[in-house]
């Protein structure tokens, strides 16, 4: 058992035949030499912090090829803070959004690995050649992640939500089989994965109809096709700068776009154990989406979802067929959803 330097307890998990996922222990970093493009989608940033997330990416103790920068409909304003730097190459495009520009920099990416980071987040020196390390034989198609930090806008670090995403992630990884993980929750930070570019091609680029949970739904999909997902356990990596412009703040599109996950995992012919976990949150997901309808004042909408999803979260409640180390979870926040639900729905005819 090894000791962190947040207080948590780390339980570095042994490699099974049945599982997808690796924890690291130790790093080799002359292992797997390889090339990496960093790719970061640009829409009107803020220029300071977009300055720091550009020179992170270029202070890598590990050197980056190229990186990609694709500005997606915005002003052209983020130029004059982009140092010179051979390494870098700019694009622009229509606006299409985050996915849409993403694709469009994959595509031109000639790195063998391609990293990602978020316009405001920002990498620690040693990102990449820690994730590096853990690539158990060179040119392996997989996908690396890593447990990130949390400051606020001024770049002051926020030590419990930093703690909550630590125990969140290495919860992620401390199963036997990273694919229930992903298909309960999303805990990979988008400026955290280090992928394979033959991984796009098995499992496909982003999808705008899964916006804003893009990232979560391509996590998912390349777990769900058996490709190895190394988990990097020893330190934060990667910096989440949490603001009031974040996606995580618009609750409702959110949930919406989290049902959108679930439905096409669905279809993507996925075990019993795995449809069930999907099926499962679905429905309280559902469920919670009528709530913040009731929340907009929008009663009957709200009444017409409850009777149309509640029967069901009751009755996988009862009796959810999951086996699932998630089950304790699922079965308090489904007991608080269903409880408050019906008391809202008596509420809502005399409101």
């Amino acid at each position: 058992m090894k000791q962190n330097g947040f207080g948590v307890t780390r339980a570095l998990q042994k490699k099974t035949e049945k599982s997808t996922v690796e924890t690291s222990v130790q790093q080799d970093h002359t292992l797997c030499a390889c090339s990496v493009s960093a790719l970061i989608a640009v829409y009107n940033p803020e220029p300071e912090l977009f300055k720091q997330a550009v020179c992170s990416v270029l202070e890598q103790t590990m050197p980056v090829v190229e990186l990609v920068l694709v500005n997606d409909g915005g002003g052209e304003e983020f130029r004059s803070v982009v140092p010179e730097d051979s390494r870098i190459r700019v694009y622009s495009k229509s606006n299409g959004g985050v996915s849409d520009a993403r694709n469009f920099a994959l595509e031109r990416c000639r790195g063998e690995y391609i990293a990602f980071l978020d316009q405001d987040d920002f990498w620690y020196p040693d990102k990449l050649a820690e994730q590096v390390g853990v690539i158990s034989r060179k040119g392996e198609p997989c996908m690396v992640v890593s447990p990130v930090d949390v400051v606020d806008a001024a770049g002051r670090r926020l030590e419990k939500a930093s703690l909550r995403v630590l125990k969140k992630y290495l919860s992620g990884l401390s199963g036997n089989d990273v694919r229930q993980a992903l298909a309960d929750d999303n805990f990979i930070h988008s400026s955290s994965p280090l992928v394979h570019r033959e991984v796009f091609s098995a499992v496909g680029g982003f999808d705008d109809a899964t916006c804003p949970h893009d990232d979560w739904d391509l996590y998912l999909r390349i777990a769900l096709a058996g490709l190895p997902v190394y988990g990097y356990t020893q330190k934060p990596l990667s910096v989440w700068r949490a603001h009031e412009g974040n996606e995580s703040h618009k609750r409702m599109g959110m949930m919406l776009s989290k049902c959108t996950v679930e439905q096409k995992a669905l279809c993507l012919g996925v075990s019993k154990e795995i449809e069930s976990i999907l099926r499962s949150n679905l429905v309280l997901d559902q469920v919670v989406i009528a709530n913040l309808l009731y929340n907009e004042q929008d009663f009957r909408g709200f009444r017409e979802s409850v009777r149309l999803y509640l029967p069901e979260l009751v009755g996988r409640y009862i009796n959810t067929g999951r086996t699932d180390r998630f089950i304790i979870d699922y079965k308090r926040r489904s007991q608080k959803t269903i409880m408050k639900s019906l008391r809202r729905y008596l509420l809502s005819f005399f409101r």
